[in-house]
């Protein structure tokens, strides 16, 4: 009977499958660990609030109207400090108001005005205008627990990021390795498409043989689990090479915005030649900062940072968070410092309300928490959680693959391979037995004779 050959992959399969194993185990390492700190990372949120209880609400920012303007904090603050400068104002939920102060002599001096430790904060009632005090550090046990908390998950986001590296070595790393990383998929899911598909190739492609011995279970997890998850792992490995590959960056944006190519931003300055309409300033910007808190009610915190006077073109600045765990609803707004007249910018992602963008720049802003897994809250984080779960158990399940496939064959070989011998050397010692001992001779009766 002819022996049937086995027929070779194609060069393509060849390269392709080469590729997968080699780009797989250069990453593999780098994409175990900053997997494992984005699950460690993902419920950061819930669990500082689960581990702190919530004080009651003590200040809300629904009502826009009955907080007390800018230009009335200003002079607050005139009245108390009048040799202070104002550079920042921020309404937040749940607190005080926040003021921040530098002296004028410290304005003065320049670059040391820029640091924080000449700026002190001061707390107003967001209602009354009343004076809190100044904010101190504190010490109570909530806030030193929040402050343990809060450095764990920075330090796991310091790993997820950045490898615990400095940030111009770690970054390159981390993002270049999930672009390998996702090379790496599309070469597993033509490396797991069958050549031919029948009954059996659709079992072992789509059902987890939980029956089988461990390797059989392993090669299905890899095989199996990573095709159901491959789109969206592939979706979150894009959305995290976002923010550290610029060719990457813009060729998302131009594929996403049909061949528009990104926009280099370009900054907006005050109109120093209407500095006589500074009288009409303060009019101006509280009805700006009462029509953003009338569109976005009670929102996170909104900041006011003021600038320098000493830069004449300078803009004020204003930054709205309605939500700590998204962002894509997030606003920033640039005003006039003369007039307090918006100016349309591009500097920031967030320049546009969200619903006035194209569907590639809305992609764009929900980069985000698409890859933080926020976008609709708790069920798709905990997507995201299994997600990058699975994304870092694909380089093990691969290994212990690869390491089956190269040495423990080998191993099994030669342990049959030493059965094999043993059992032939027991039948050439019995054979050698065998014939040492003598058998009886065969004595055959004579044949009986009629006498």
């Amino acid at each position: 009977m002819a022996v049937r050959k086995k027929k070779n992959n194609s060069l393509f399969r060849q390269i392709n499958n080469w590729l997968h194993l080699w780009l797989g185990l250069i990453s593999g390492s780098v994409v175990f660990v900053i997997c494992l700190m984005a699950c460690l990372w993902v419920f950061n949120h819930e669990i500082i609030d689960l581990v702190i209880p919530k004080k009651e609400r003590q200040y809300i920012l629904a009502s826009s109207q009955s907080l007390i303007s800018p230009s009335r904090i200003v002079r607050i603050a005139d009245s108390l400090y009048p040799n202070a400068v104002v550079r920042g104002i921020t309404y937040t939920r749940d607190h005080p108001i926040s003021l921040t102060l530098k002296k004028k002599e410290q304005e003065d001096k320049g670059k040391e005005a820029n640091s924080k430790a000449n700026a002190q904060v001061h707390l107003l009632h967001p209602y009354t205008g009343q004076y809190l005090g100044l904010q101190t550090e504190d010490n109570s046990k909530e806030a030193l627990l929040r402050e343990k908390l809060n450095s764990f998950f920075a330090w796991t986001l310091s790993g997820h990021r950045f490898l615990w590296l400095p940030r111009e070595i770690g970054r390159p790393i981390v993002n270049y390795s999930t672009l390998v990383f996702s090379i790496t998929l599309i070469t597993g899911l033509i490396w797991w498409y069958p050549k031919k598909w029948t009954k059996s190739t659709r079992e072992k492609s789509f059902r987890i043989k939980w029956k089988a011995g461990w390797k059989r279970i392993n090669l299905d997890l890899h095989n199996v689990v990573g095709f159901y998850s491959f789109i969206l792992i592939l979706l979150l490995a894009i959305t995290g090479m976002y923010y550290g590959i610029e060719w990457f960056n813009r060729a998302l944006y131009w594929s996403t915005n049909w061949g528009t190519p990104l926009a280099e931003r370009t900054s907006v300055q005050s109109d120093s030649t209407k500095i006589g309409q500074i009288a009409l300033f303060s009019t101006a910007f509280d009805r700006e900062i009462e029509t953003i808190l009338t569109q976005y009610k009670d929102p996170h915190y909104l900041t006011i940072t003021y600038p320098d006077k000493e830069k004449k073109d300078a803009t004020i600045s204003v930054y709205i968070r309605n939500d700590m765990d998204r962002q894509y609803n997030n606003r920033y707004y640039s005003f006039d410092q003369y007039t307090g007249a918006f100016l349309p910018n591009n500097i920031s992602l967030f320049n546009k309300d969200f619903e006035e963008l194209s569907a590639g720049e809305k992609f764009r802003r929900l980069n985000y928490d698409i890859h933080v897994g926020s976008i609709w809250g708790f069920p798709t984080k905990m997507l995201a959680f299994v997600l990058t779960f699975i994304a870092g158990t694909l380089p093990i399940t691969g290994f212990i693959i690869w390491y089956n496939r190269k040495w423990g064959k080998k191993k099994g070989r030669n342990k049959l391979g030493r059965e094999s011998h043993t059992g032939e050397e027991m039948n050439v010692s019995n054979t050698n037995i065998q014939t040492t001992i003598r058998k009886p001779p065969i004595r055959f009766r004579p044949k009986s004779t009629n006498l």
